[in-house]
């Protein structure tokens, strides 16, 4: 656990661009998580009265510091309440496929033959296909709904893990202590789990980071396109959507939510970065 710490503590602390970029996300990450109580105003509240008022601007429930949409809800609420949505559904898909991308991809690994060749076409297969097609038709044809959507991004994102669960795996059965364990007859859960798991998870950990930022733009567009979530959960990128028609004398509508995309995305990403840079000795190094 100290060494847990440790890297953490140098991934946050390591330059202050990176250190900026942890507090951001972890502001996020509080919205995220208390954004019922730091809401100023209830962000499903409607009123055509005070429709499309620009940033500053004093309402009956008080002053909307960006301004309200095109039925007057308050743009700040709404992207405080989108917050939890993006990540909460990001972690859950990339949870899911790091989960089943690993696993696949260990036990291809440990098996080979068949089951190396099999992976090798499923994952060159999903490759070949712009995803976000295939998904907008699988959630197109069903009924949309948060457990659809988290499985179809899921869908999306397992390739990766699986590929260098893969490779690392094929690097570490050909190492001396593991044919030891093999002569020994360790169980195939004894060798993945306790020898073969743990050296393949700090790059997994990694690749997660990044999984998130990408999970977090399939989610906006799944819902900039309207089959993202249900439409009583509030996403940015539905917010994105209703506000598109607005961008000429409402410029407010879609800068605001895509900000709050571009700055979660790039601070997972500069975390990330960070997070690549202490696991990788070539890196470390440099």
């Amino acid at each position: 656990m100290p060494k847990v710490l440790k890297v953490i503590r140098s991934a946050a602390f390591g330059n202050l661009f990176v250190f900026c970029a942890t507090l951001i996300l972890a502001g996020l990450v509080l919205l995220a998580l208390t954004g019922d109580l730091l809401a100023p105003m209830d962000p499903a509240a409607q009123s055509l009265r005070e429709r499309l008022l620009q940033p500053g601007s004093l309402g009956g429930a008080g002053v909307h510091l960006l301004g309200t949409d095109s039925i007057g809800r308050d743009v700040l609420s709404m992207i405080i309440a989108g917050a939890r949505p993006a990540l909460f559904v990001s972690i859950a898909c990339v949870a899911i496929a790091a989960a089943f991308g690993t696993a696949v991809g260990m036990l291809a690994g440990y098996r080979g033959g068949r089951a190396a060749n099999l992976l090798l076409y499923a994952t060159n297969i999903q490759l070949a296909f712009p995803f976000f097609i295939i998904a907008v038709t699988i959630v197109g044809i069903a009924r949309p709904s948060v457990p659809l959507v988290v499985l179809v991004i899921a869908l999306g994102c397992w390739v990766p893990f699986a590929r260098i669960a893969y490779a690392e795996t094929i690097h570490i059965m050909e190492m001396e202590y593991i044919e030891a364990i093999r002569v020994m007859r360790g169980s195939v859960a004894r060798i993945l789990l306790r020898h073969v798991l743990p050296n393949v998870l700090p790059n997994l950990l990694v690749l997660a980071t990044f999984a998130l930022g990408t999970a977090i733009m399939m989610e906006s567009g799944l819902s900039f396109v309207g089959l993202g979530l249900p439409t009583d959960t509030p996403t940015w990128g539905r917010m994105l959507s209703e506000g598109r028609d607005y961008m000429q004398t409402s410029w407010w509508l879609t800068a605001f939510p895509g900000a709050a995309i571009f700055l979660l995305v790039l601070t997972i990403n500069v975390c990330g970065e960070r997070l690549r840079d202490i696991t990788d000795p070539k890196q470390r190094d440099r």
